[in-house]
């Protein structure tokens, strides 16, 4: 029996909404980083050869030898989030979530747009003990990355991360050398989930429920190794080249999101102007590639600086991922405010879509 004309253009138009309303913005994602600080981020998140505060536990533990006086925090909570998440959840304010179809007009005025939030809390303690920098903390992390997708069906694609655990590093200078070496060792508990969830999902009372029950958890402990060269020809400002090697060996937890091993390699200078101290620095981080998500290069490139004012305030300025950054802080004495700026790749290569994301933390020690 021959098919009807009208049949084979219904048949032809199904088939290109499905391709265009479902495939598109999950070919790529962001990169799975692990912890970044706000203070980084406001300098483009190069960080490499600067480490130089508790980042340096994150970002390159030979930078803990920095490390000369007792330092800690006892509450810096961290909060981020995306320009459109922070709309959404505006909009998620006048909207009835146990209503199936307002939920699903809620996600469809957000269709193609990256949603993304973070919170965090790291206290620490950093002292030194003969010549040592030491430093120890606890970081429990949450993650929430989704992207909406299918105007007639609207339904997030979700990748959610929290993260909890130990982490302790030490760093070193060699006797007679512009050498610093350290280590940093972690023990994370990770939760995870990567699961799509519709407008009746959201809107189910037991979403809850099954959004812990979809969690998958698992434990791994891994080493961050790291080094940082001051280039002793160069006299016209302070030098230093910065190499790590983080998630050492690959950190695998279970039926968790693992988090891949990864090479990262910057070089930062500083320069006093009578009061002023100014900070340059560039980064190239996943070296081998090891990240999965692509192989394009502007994505990994960080670059950034500082102007450390005589005074209370630092100003930040970079390009993370070819996107402008930009960041503040206060330093007031017990009390330390931090704010940033800054456009993160959500595409296969820079510059394909960009996700402008604010992030701000409060730092209660010294």
């Amino acid at each position: 029996m021959k098919t009807r004309p009208n049949t084979v253009i219904w048949q032809i138009l199904t088939l290109f909404m499905a391709i265009t309303f479902s495939a598109g913005p999950a070919m790529a994602k962001v990169y799975p980083r692990f912890y970044r600080g706000v203070r980084p981020l406001g300098m483009g998140d190069a960080f490499t050869a600067v480490a130089d505060d508790e980042n340096a536990l994150f970002y390159n533990p030979a930078g803990l030898a920095k490390i000369d006086t007792l330092t800690f925090a006892v509450v810096n909570p961290l909060v981020e989030a995306s320009a459109e998440s922070i709309d959404m959840a505006s909009d998620a304010d006048d909207t009835d979530l146990d209503d199936t179809g307002e939920v699903a007009d809620l996600l469809r005025d957000y269709i193609g747009e990256h949603q993304h939030v973070r919170g965090a809390l790291f206290p620490h303690v950093g002292f030194n003990v003969g010549g040592y920098g030491i430093m120890v903390g606890f970081l429990a992390q949450a993650t929430l990355d989704a992207e909406i997708r299918d105007p007639i069906w609207p339904e997030a694609d979700t990748d959610y991360v929290f993260d909890r655990g130990l982490i302790a590093g030490v760093g070193g200078r060699i006797p007679f050398m512009d050498l610093r070496l350290g280590a940093a060792l972690k023990y994370i508990s990770r939760s995870s989930l990567n699961e799509v969830y519709t407008a009746t999902d959201i809107a189910d009372d037991d979403f809850e429920d099954d959004f812990e029950d979809d969690l998958e958890d698992g434990s791994a402990v891994a080493l961050d190794l790291g080094v940082i060269y001051s280039l002793p020809w160069i006299d016209w400002a302070e030098t230093d080249v910065g190499f790590t090697i983080q998630h050492l060996p690959e950190m695998q937890f279970g039926n968790a999101l693992n988090q891949e091993t990864q090479a990262n390699i910057g070089i930062a200078a500083k320069k006093g102007f009578g009061g002023f101290n100014v900070i340059a620095a560039v980064d190239y981080v996943d070296l081998t590639h090891a990240i999965g998500e692509d192989r394009d290069v502007p994505k990994r490139l960080h670059l950034g600086g500082e102007v450390q004012l005589p005074m209370i305030l630092s100003l930040r300025l970079g390009l993370n991922q070819g996107y402008l950054s930009y960041g503040i802080s206060a330093d007031l004495w017990a009390l330390k405010l931090d704010f940033a700026a800054y456009t993160e790749e959500a595409g296969a290569h820079a510059g394909q879509r960009d996700d402008r994301r604010y992030a701000g933390q409060i730092s209660f020690g010294w």
